[in-house]
């Protein structure tokens, strides 16, 4: 009897070995696989190495090799299958700009987590080498933290029932997507004893920065705080979120699926230069009609139009502005001198809000450069002058003035917060004289890897 119990243990034991070896024969010879193929996402040719190493190059929005190369910046990938056994090894190829910079994962694509400096290596090429071991086989990579479409779909059934909010599609885009605009205020107190503000974001469709500060900016006011409702007494918001849609879903870094940069197609007419060219497409029509009507349908008129962007830069630059102009001791007219005193006046109050070590130093004079190109800001000039503060602010993707620490959603979120407290902080007051600057004046320049990369020095380089 204890014979038979043995030789039928071993005969057990023996299927079980060979379960566990056809198992494990079956695991090893499973493919890993790099996709594309969801919303936002993007990559070039993948050449691989071995099962653990690529080779990927960054695509070109719509594989549109005449498009800048500054404009190959985003990507966003799925590994599936991949090893849990060993490091996977990435090195990225032909990217549009120098800087080192750490890209994020998640196992979910909603919990996302910085690589750390010991994961990522940038060798004399300039090319970026991650080399990690991941803890599931499905895991998606990111230049940065994604916010799709969708993102901001959910995002709406969040917020659409509290009665400060009002969300609208104006009309949709090139294939046929809705383009949303929110106005928030309280609107039991009527409009006329009210400042309007114009804010809008996502031009660019892989500058994800606003869309995380939006969320924190709608987030603040419609959170019944008593500072908040303070706000909301006094200002009307219009805020497009997202406005190339199409570019988002397509995964582009800054075009539409046309390859059109929508920044500079403000294409206004020259003999009514407050109405643009039949010409501009839809999704520049859709925030133009917008802004226009708001400029002339009897209410008070926009006192501060905000153009959010971000912007590839070196790890230490923090978010910035592009002032315009500057003062009439350099040369410029009391209009446009106005202009600038109303530029640094914002710009110091976020800076006063967020943080001096935050936001980066005002430059010595902005140019008149602008007036020359087709953006939002060359439209409001042309037809407002310096009765509306209209302005471009670039986020960044690196450490913001936090030293050692890389910023995340949160970080993002809480400067929406301080922007929404700025904008009060403006409305209330008058800038005749230029204020007291906070923190320094200018940037030194001999602290930067690449000092003729600086973004506010390559301004029309960034936006063109």
């Amino acid at each position: 009897m204890k014979r038979k119990f043995l030789e039928k243990a071993t005969f057990v034991l023996i299927l079980s070995l060979l379960f566990v070896g056809c198992v494990k024969k079956e695991s090893t010879n499973v493919e890993t696989t790099i996709l594309e193929n969801f919303e936002s996402g993007s990559i070039g040719l993948v050449n691989k190495i071995s099962n653990v190493e690529w080779e990927i190059h960054l695509a070109d929005d719509n594989d549109n090799a005449s498009l800048p190369d500054r404009w190959r910046n985003w990507w966003y990938i799925k590994l599936e299958n991949a090893s849990t056994q060993d490091p996977i090894m990435l090195t990225l190829k032909n990217r549009g700009w120098p800087y080192y910079y750490l890209p994020v994962y998640s196992y979910n694509q909603v919990d996302w987590i910085r690589f750390t400096e010991e994961e990522v290596l940038q060798n004399a090429n300039k090319e970026l080498i991650i080399n990690k071991k991941f803890d599931r086989k499905d895991v998606w990579i990111a230049r940065f933290y994604p916010y799709t479409y969708t993102n901001l779909k959910n995002y709406i059934t969040t917020i659409e029932n509290s009665p400060y909010i009002t969300i609208q599609t104006p009309g949709v885009s090139q294939q046929g997507k809705p383009i949303y605009v929110f106005k928030i205020t309280d609107s039991s107190i009527p409009v006329t004893n009210k400042k309007r503000v114009f804010i809008h974001a996502r031009t660019h469709p892989a500058e994800t920065s606003p869309s995380f500060l939006l969320e924190g900016f709608i987030n603040f006011l419609l959170s019944g705080n008593s500072k908040a409702t303070q706000i909301l007494s006094e200002i009307e918001f219009h805020i497009f979120p997202m406005q190339n849609v199409d570019g988002v879903i397509a995964g582009n870094y800054r075009s539409t699926p046309l390859s059109e940069n929508l920044e500079v197609l403000w294409d206004y007419n020259t003999v009514n230069p407050i109405d643009l060219n039949s010409t501009v497409p839809v999704e520049v029509a859709l925030v133009h009609n917008y802004a226009k009507s708001l400029m002339t349908n009897g209410g008070p008129p926009v006192s501060i139009a905000l153009n959010l962007h971000a912007s590839n830069s070196e790890p230490t630059i923090r978010p910035f502005f592009f002032p315009h102009f500057g003062p009439e001791s350099l040369g410029y007219s009391k209009t446009e001198a106005s202009l600038w005193k109303k530029h640094v006046g914002f710009i110091s109050l976020l800076t006063n809000r967020f943080g001096s070590d935050k936001i980066e130093p005002i430059p010595q004079q902005g140019g008149r450069g602008f007036t020359n190109h087709k953006f939002p800001e060359t439209w409001w000039w042309t037809n407002f002058q310096n009765n509306v503060m209209a302005i471009t602010m670039e986020m960044t993707y690196g450490k913001w003035g936090y030293t050692s620490k890389w910023v995340d959603i949160n970080d993002m979120k809480d400067l929406g917060i301080s922007l929404a407290l700025s904008i009060q902080d403006y409305s209330n007051r008058t800038f005749d004289r230029l204020p007291q600057f906070i923190g320094p004046r200018n940037r030194d320049l001999n602290l930067l890897r690449y000092p003729l990369l600086y973004p506010p020095l390559a301004e029309y380089e960034l936006k063109n």
